[in-house]
């Protein structure tokens, strides 16, 4: 039939059996979150990083005649040295809901964007006073379709 079965049960009262359902596909589990590996910079990460690869010797690295062996090798310190002083971290990457962008706003958006590049490239009193104008215009349209 379908994914699912009705059954009726019986209470022996007049007038008040009941029914129950079964759902026989019915997934639980809520939808994965997303998450990203980002690599975890800061100054301290990135001198920590510039010291050990100064503090490797590489002599030895380059020793060897085959080409691909000299290239693994490099490879392996370098990575050993990039993750041990640079690791990943893992975040998790919540996208918003924006259902209350309509497409005048986008197109608001791509207008105003439009008259900022050309603004900013020429020096006319003229468009920056319609850019300004547009932009509250376009502040006041998200402010009411956010409420």
């Amino acid at each position: 039939m379908g994914n699912y079965s009705i059954c009726p049960i019986i209470n022996g009262l007049s007038d008040h059996d009941a029914q129950s359902i079964t759902l026989h596909s019915f997934n639980h589990r809520p939808p994965p979150k997303k998450r990203m590996l980002i690599t975890k910079m800061n100054e301290h990460s990135i001198n920590d990083f510039i010291s050990k690869l100064s503090c490797e010797s590489w002599d030895t690295k380059f020793s060897t005649d085959d080409v691909n062996k000299m290239f693994n090798s490099f490879l392996d310190s370098y990575l050993k040295i990039f993750y041990s002083s640079l690791p990943l971290k893992r975040i998790h990457v919540n996208k918003k809901n924006k259902n209350w962008i309509t497409l005048g706003i986008l197109t608001s958006f791509k207008h105003k964007r439009e008259l900022f590049i050309s603004s900013r490239n020429i020096n006319n009193s003229d468009l920056i006073n319609s850019y300004k104008n547009t932009v509250k215009y376009y502040l006041l349209s998200l402010r009411k379709q956010k409420k």
